[in-house]
């Protein structure tokens, strides 16, 4: 039996590409408020709109590459089948190029049918045609990084999602500017008032596709490198059964396509929402730049801000699935528990205070980063933080169920969730009328409707139950505390300041306190033990800060 550090060495490596993913988020967010600026509402919104169909493309084609890639590598280097990874290396490759190369061509001709037909935001297609480079490079990129968390190391993966964030950021705004300048010119020769925001908006895409490429480059350039190591251990192999490269081919499709569709359900959400309200928007008699500002305030002011701590989420799971497929391949019950169990814990003492945080201090943060949104857009955090917990539990059970090689329950569950999320948005938007708010609310929904369903299916599979006062009901409190800290913060600020000073001073103040007060309710109420905090990185050190201060329960190791 491996160690218990060993064990839970999957958690350190999720806190490392959890770290590279917030830092990855906020590189986003800053380079995003220079764009937004540029850009204004409208440009805003066609980037959203070519963004949310890009999303769709690249999940059909090559999203689930780097979960379906660590998966089948984890499991063959558990049982030292190297010759084997070279195959599955070479097939998934192979397989990246064929798939990438046609829905990049897909994406560049169908751009005007997708934005006119489907989303009623023909303006939006300038922005999508210029991504059709970057479903072929994602395709590719995703199948190196798969590799490299096969072998349960997540580094690769973000030190390459931050160059890649980084590049993105620089061209992003600089091509933004660029080609809002040549739309303004190319509306006066043509009498287009939208011209120069839809092209600014293409600008922002060209940065996606070169932060791709350096990524690419860099990882590929490390797989080179690392080359050697895996024809040494190929070399030594002594194992004779080998899969053909056909049979690894379908292990590869069904690996992948249960992944896709999965992901397909979360990435229409955005797709329906999107095309649901812009139709009723136009049939209410509104104009294309005015519900283009208002899906451009929700995407920037909501649902940005809202996937920033959902990303920590994602980051775990992408350790977590190649992690328990080994422990899974390897009969290691116990292993399999625990690893569950600790997921579900951390993600929840994450996304707990960070939901209740965005509900509080959200608004002020929305507006300071995106001066121009809407007073409305400022309220959407506190009507829909919520979603923060469950799309990161649902996120993280969407792991566990896949690496215990039940890859059809994420299907089954999304599509579900999909369907009752879709009636829902129709009833509200069109029956109560409620335009944006519908959509906000249909959202949670699905992110709760996937939480339910997953949890029930992992103790159908494994007999575990969260224990709910530990897991629950303790982080919650603690989250309370720090709610009633900030919004004290909040009415005391807003009573002697205003403008951006009065944001920034209830973000900063209210994160800092917030933090500190969470940590101390969670540390002294114990539901962050010392087996759980050592699991993190730079645990040791939390630890014996915590044991200073005298807040860490639990025996030392």
């Amino acid at each position: 039996m491996k160690q218990k550090g060993s064990q839970n060495n999957f958690l350190v490596h999720g806190g490392i590409l959890a770290l590279a993913s917030v830092l990855v988020r906020l590189i986003g967010m800053i380079y995003r408020i220079p764009m937004v600026r540029i850009i204004g509402r409208e440009g805003s919104g066609y980037y959203s709109t070519a963004f949310s169909v890009y999303n769709i493309l690249l999940l059909l084609s090559s999203y689930s590459l780097p979960l379906a890639v660590s998966k089948m590598v984890s499991a063959r280097v558990a049982l030292k089948k190297w010759r084997e990874t070279e195959r599955v290396v070479l097939v998934a490759v192979i397989f990246a190029v064929a798939v990438g190369l046609a829905f990049g061509l897909l994406t560049f001709f169908g751009a005007d049918f997708f934005c006119t037909k489907v989303m009623n935001s023909p303006m939006a297609a300038i922005a999508l045609k210029w991504m059709a480079p970057t479903i072929f490079i994602m395709a590719v990129l995703g199948v190196l990084r798969g590799f490299f968390q096969g072998l349960q190391t997540t580094i690769p993966t973000a030190i390459s999602q931050i160059l890649e964030q980084i590049v993105n950021a620089f061209v992003s705004v600089g091509m933004a500017f660029v080609l809002f300048n040549y739309g303004q010119e190319l509306a006066f020769s043509e009498n287009g008032g939208s011209y120069a925001a839809a092209w600014g908006a293409a600008g922002g895409t060209i940065g996606t596709g070169a932060g791709a490429l350096a990524a690419l480059i860099f990882l590929s350039v490390l797989f080179f490198l690392y080359g050697r190591t895996l024809r040494s251990h190929a070399a030594r192999d002594r194992h004779v059964k080998i899969r053909r490269y056909g049979r690894l081919f379908t292990i590869l499709t069904l690996t992948a396509v249960p992944v896709i569709l999965s992901t397909a359900a979360y990435n229409c959400i955005d797709i329906i929402d999107n095309a649901v309200f812009n139709g009723y928007m136009r049939g209410a008699g509104y104009t294309l730049q005015e519900y283009s500002g208002v899906w451009g305030d929700y995407n920037n002011a909501y649902l940005l801000l809202i996937h920033l701590p959902v990303a920590l989420a994602s980051a775990i799971a992408a350790a977590l699935v190649p992690s328990l497929t080994a422990a899974f391949v390897e009969k290691d019950a116990k292993t399999v528990l625990e690893r569950v169990d600790l997921t579900v814990r951390v993600s929840l003492l994450i996304a707990i205070p960070c939901s209740f945080g965005m509900i509080v201090i959200g608004g002020n943060l929305a507006k300071l980063l995106f001066g121009n949104i809407s007073a409305e857009a400022e309220r959407y955090l506190v009507f829909g933080g919520l979603a923060v917990i469950f799309f990161s539990l649902s996120t993280v059970t969407n792991a566990i169920l896949q690496g215990l090689n039940h890859l059809e329950r994420p299907v089954i569950h999304a599509f579900i969730s999909l369907l009752v999320h879709a009636g829902v948005l129709v009833l509200l938007i069109y029956v109560f009328h409620l335009e944006i708010y519908a959509v906000i609310i249909a959202y949670m929904i699905f992110g709760l409707l996937m939480c339910v369903l997953n949890m029930i299916s992992i103790y159908r599979l494994t007999g575990y139950a969260p224990e709910p006062v530990k897991t629950l009901v303790l982080p919650v409190i603690s989250a309370l505390a720090m709610v009633i800290v900030c919004f004290f913060v909040s009415f005391i600020v807003s009573r002697f300041l205003s403008g951006n000073l009065m944001h920034l001073l209830i973000v900063l103040i209210g994160f800092v306190l917030g933090v500190l007060i969470y940590a101390f309710g969670v540390l002294f109420t114990g539901c962050l033990d010392r087996e759980t905090l050592l699991a993190f990185p730079f645990g040791t050190k939390l630890a014996a800060l915590a044991d200073k201060l005298h807040l860490l329960n639990g025996r030392k190791k």
